[in-house]
């Protein structure tokens, strides 16, 4: 366990710790004769935990007209109890997901601030009940310490995780707060007026007034919430317009996502070369560098069978579904999981998981939050595959399907340059087919194509992982060997003369066409300074290569390597 984790459980404990001191020192405090009136003060707490309004940074409720009436009511020791047992009660039945530390830190961090605000109303000269407008002081003082003492007290227990769980802005929060305390101070001082002569039914009445404001602000914070939404597609189409990359863009939506809803960590993949796996492009949150090394393969597991099933998925609870259960990885340590398919068309191009540690945190809402914005971002990443595919098919030769002789002349260029640095040595074949016109006046232009096509397979099929082959104009090909030199790259390109010597071409059309080639090949830097003279040393050596009688290796360097075969 981190050190920052044990001073984080240390300090909840120690929360509630103090908290449970004060209700032992306070107990003997209590008028046990109105146990039946703070009962039901309680069940009034309850109910206004209820219907509060989660936020990241706290809840905001109407329940401090309970708080500030009970203490002028009935003092200090009734207004800890009454503070404590309504959180405690009203969290822990209508829990949101929470930890049971969570809601026992809540109930402690608001017994603390009944106490502490308590203090300061009686330093302030404040006395229990109304007096008049000397009291205004006070209760001010009561109110300021209340409310501060527990922003504080939530500030440290979120604080590991805030840059996580971003959310509403803190002062947003306290904003929010100080308005529904605007109203709840006037309800409670009305409430403790009342009571004199109406007793606990006059509680009741005012505060259903409360909790109906409760729902109207739960409402209109609803309202707010959406309005965010409605920014983060804005914001997101924004950054559209400035044509992103993919795993720009993809990082964008993590970080925008996080600020509309919270979430412990999230990670987009995008399809990588290898045939259905989907690599990590983007990664946030306390296991982003773990999950910057995973992967995902369509059908296996619940983020690919999503994307093979192209359906978007929540999982409340990974412990108990039975698509989680029993799977390694992100499940074992998340309880909820929400998992958003990339889709172009027919095309698969991604996937975007989201994950928290708290069982129930998504639900449909998120989901279309985060398939409006995965559909965002679908339609750039499609837009850019499209053109690294056009990009590539230009880069192609038609007939054969290898590079074509631009593309290659600029690969050897940076290939020479890291060699010229490293001193590593590049190698260079030319390969050019022997008396080709003949074959084609024989066998046609179409076998002639045909047979090129062939060709190309088998030069491609003879290099290396590292080697680029392209068409190097009408029947010539080039290949670059990064690191080949001297007897290697010789007996590579004697390996391929061989073998196209021994292939019987046209075999699909019915024939057994044979040709021969011949080959020149050059070394950097030992037979030229730079790509351009390596090309031009290697063609005068295929050019000798076919002025000797062709079917023959030559190197730049030495005037006959291999001898034609008889």
């Amino acid at each position: 366990m981190r050190p920052r984790s044990i001073v984080h459980i240390l300090y909840v404990w120690l929360v509630v710790g103090l908290a449970a001191w004060q209700l032992y020192l306070l107990f003997p405090a209590l008028d046990l004769d109105r146990v039946r009136e703070l009962l039901s003060i309680v069940l009034l707490g309850v109910l206004s935990e209820w219907l509060a309004v989660s936020f990241p940074h706290g809840q905001l409720s109407g329940g401090f007209a309970l708080v500030l009436s009970a203490y002028l009511i009935f003092g200090p020791a009734a207004t800890a109890w009454v503070s404590g047992l309504s959180t405690l009660f009203g969290q822990g039945i209508a829990n949101r997901g929470n930890p049971v530390r969570t809601t026992v830190f809540n109930a402690g961090q608001y017994v603390l601030a009944a106490v502490a605000a308590g203090h300061i109303y009686q330093f302030s000269g404040g006395r229990l009940g109304l007096s008049g407008f000397a009291e205004i002081l006070p209760l001010a003082a009561f109110t300021v310490c209340y409310m501060g003492i527990n922003h504080l007290l939530i500030y440290f227990y979120l604080l590991p995780k805030r840059r996580y769980y971003p959310g509403p802005a803190w002062l947003d929060a306290v904003k929010w707060d100080s308005l529904t305390y605007l109203f709840t101070v006037p309800l409670g001082l009305l409430i403790a007026m009342i009571y004199i002569y109406t007793g606990l039914t006059g509680i009741m009445l005012l505060f259903s007034s409360v909790l109906a404001l409760q729902l109207i602000m739960r409402h209109y914070i609803h309202l707010h919430v959406a309005n965010r939404e409605l920014k983060a597609f804005y914001d997101v189409a924004t950054i559209l317009e400035k044509n992103p990359e993919p795993a720009e863009l993809l990082a964008f939506i993590l970080r925008r996502a996080g600020k509309v809803f919270p979430y412990h960590s999230g990670v987009a993949y995008l399809r990588s070369g290898e045939r259905d796996s989907f690599a990590p492009v983007a990664a946030t949150g306390p296991y982003s560098k773990h999950l910057s090394q995973t992967k995902v393969y369509s059908g296996e597991g619940i983020a690919g069978c999503s994307i093979a099933d192209r359906k978007p998925e929540i999982i409340s609870d990974c412990r108990t579904d039975s698509r989680t259960r029993n799977e390694a990885g992100l499940c074992q340590i998340m309880r909820s999981l929400l998992i958003i398919p990339l889709l172009s068309g027919e095309e698969e191009l991604g996937v975007i998981v989201l994950g928290d540690r708290r069982p129930m945190v998504f639900d449909e809402k998120h989901l279309h939050i985060m398939a409006v914005l995965g559909g965002q971002a679908a339609l750039t990443v499609g837009k850019s595959v499209l053109a690294g595919r056009l990009e590539h098919a230009a880069s192609l030769d038609v007939l054969t399907g290898l590079l074509n002789s631009g593309v290659l002349f600029h690969a050897a260029s940076e290939i020479c340059g890291t060699a010229g640095g490293s001193g590593v040595a590049a190698g260079l074949m030319i390969i050019g087919v022997d008396r080709f016109k003949a074959f084609n006046d024989r066998y046609g232009r179409a076998a002639g194509d045909w047979t090129l096509a062939e060709l190309a397979g088998i030069i491609k099929g003879a290099t290396r992982g590292d080697d680029l082959a392209a068409r190097y104009g009408g029947d010539e090909f080039a290949v670059i060997l990064p690191g080949a030199s001297g007897r290697r790259l010789m007996d590579i390109a004697g390996g391929i003369r061989d073998e196209i010597e021994e292939h019987y071409f046209l075999r699909e059309a019915g024939k057994q066409a044979r040709i021969t080639v011949s080959i020149g090949a050059a070394e950097f830097p030992q037979d030229a300074g730079d790509a351009a003279g390596l090309f031009k040393a290697a063609q005068r050596a295929l050019d000798k290569a076919k002025k000797d009688g062709g079917n023959r290796v030559v190197s730049a360097a030495v005037s006959i390597i291999g001898l034609p075969r008889k």
